[in-house]
């Protein structure tokens, strides 16, 4: 039905264009005023202004990317989600370190040495805009290339029932409110910790310890983790669609399969990665921001460790979707965030932890979903004894892998540049982790033909026979 295809997608695009240009214009013009209620300073709302253009742009670029799958052209949304991707990260780090040094100035100026950090997570996020802005551009272009295409098989349309835009519009407007709330809840907890954070925490009126701690966290290591959790959304795109297909054809013994292979690749390659940024927060942190600030380094070490819980919660929520468990969806959605917001509260008015209570509600939230998940679906699932003693193996070796960059920088890269730290840190740790995973046969041969980036492993299983 390519004519209704046509028709549905202007009304969704139209819904996203009235929605999106009202959201923007009161977040830019109330960033000031949210900064003061929020923050505590104002500040830290100049950083507001590229995030409602970041979500304006966004839901415009996630509505066109729909409507080219719908029409079965999958190539151009690859390519979008790797130029959104790629030109985000490098614009999010070119920035960040142009604007950081502006924003040094500024603070010499102002004799406020938290501005610097405002400024680098106002250059992160506008680096993430400008890849987000290519990505749109990258569609736009697909979509006058597949004109004619796209002519050709509405002409051959004879379908008998027609949408409208205005239907379009209707659905967008019902289900968007309803995704909203549902992603609001599961994306929230970093940012509701963050605000509580700066209003429950004892403070003699100095708003530089909590505009520094945002820089750290939204400027340098969200961004990370967006980058990462799109990754996984973009290899794992495929497995999502056969698992939708078994499902629906009953095909039960296919979807555990693919659900295994998923996990494993999770754990065979985000896990260990996700690890090693985490001991090596210190490092990084060096060579993103120049910096050794104690909050810098709690931030980007529990970041770490919550972008792999957060990987595995993005797959349940997934395959919630997937399973149309909407009921139960939204009650694990709901029991996780209050669990999280119940003990971010605790966190910072009873126990008077630092920034480290802002990631430790996160991953209390990610973990509690999982959990949840797991309860109600570990039947439907049912693992063999081999799939869990390989993902409890590929746990072990991520975890050794890991202590393997520690102690390698322990003793080598603390007398380097923080660049040629992480460079002869990770390198030899990371190829002694692969070492580890083909001489233990943690994958098979046919586990990596379904993996994302299986081929590696098939690869070096070759060379091990050879």
């Amino acid at each position: 039905q390519y004519k209704s295809s046509l028709k549905f997608f202007r009304g969704a695009f139209s819904y996203a264009l009235v929605t999106g240009i009202v959201f923007c214009a009161l977040l830019i013009a109330a960033n000031n005023m949210l900064g003061r209620f929020l923050i505590r300073d104002f500040y830290i709302g100049f950083c507001l202004i590229p995030v409602a253009l970041l979500f304006f742009v966004y839901s415009l670029s996630e509505v066109v990317s729909g409507y080219l799958r719908g029409m079965n052209c999958y190539f151009p949304v690859k390519v979008f989600y790797l130029v959104r991707q790629a030109a985000g990260f490098a614009g999010s780090i070119v920035l960040m370190k142009f604007l950081g040094g502006y924003g040094q100035k500024v603070a010499r100026l102002k004799h406020n040495e938290a501005v610097t950090s405002v400024y680098s997570a106002f250059g992160a996020l506008t680096g993430l805009l400008v890849g987000a802005i290519a990505g749109l551009i990258v569609l736009l272009v697909f979509c006058l290339l597949l004109k004619r295409e796209f002519h050709a098989m509405r002409v051959k349309d004879n379908a008998r029932y027609l949408e409208s835009a205005l239907h379009g519009f209707q659905v967008m407007a019902s289900l968007g409110l309803l995704q909203g709330f549902r992603y609001a809840m599961t994306s929230s907890p970093l940012f509701l910790n963050y605000i509580l954070y700066v209003r429950l925490i004892k403070s003699d009126g100095d708003s530089a310890s909590w505009i520094k701690a945002g820089g750290y966290l939204f400027g340098e290591a969200v961004p990370i983790a967006v980058i990462l959790a799109a990754l996984f959304l973009i290899l794992n795109h495929r497995n999502f669609r056969h698992i939708s297909g078994f499902w629906k054809s009953e095909a039960y013994g296919s979807v555990r399969e693919k659900v295994y292979s998923m996990l494993l690749g999770l754990f065979v390659f985000a896990l260990p990665l996700c690890l090693a940024f985490s001991v090596m927060a210190e490092a990084i942190l060096k060579c993103l921001a120049k910096s050794t600030a104690k909050e810098g380094v709690n931030i980007f070490m529990y970041m770490g460790i919550a972008a792999a819980l957060i990987l595995l919660e993005i797959m349940a929520y997934k395959l919630l979707e997937l399973w149309s468990e909407s009921v139960y969806l939204y009650l694990t959605v709901l029991v996780s965030f209050a669990a999280q917001t119940v003990f971010a509260v605790a966190a910072f008015k009873v126990f008077e932890m630092g920034t480290s209570g802002i990631l430790y509600g996160v991953i209390i939230q990610a973990a509690l979903f999982q959990i949840l998940f797991f309860m109600r679906f570990a039947r439907r699932l049912w693992f063999s004894g081999i799939q869990i003693k390989k993902l409890v193996m590929a746990f072990i070796v991520a975890l050794a892998g890991a202590l393997i960059v520690l102690l390698i920088y322990r003793l080598v890269g603390k007398n380097l540049s923080a660049a040629v730290a992480v460079a002869v840190s990770v390198i030899p740790g990371f190829l002694l982790y692969l070492a580890a995973v083909v001489l233990l046969r943690i994958v098979s041969d046919e586990e990596a033909e379904q993996m994302p980036g299986g081929g590696l492993f098939l690869w070096l299983n070759g060379v091990m026979r050879r």
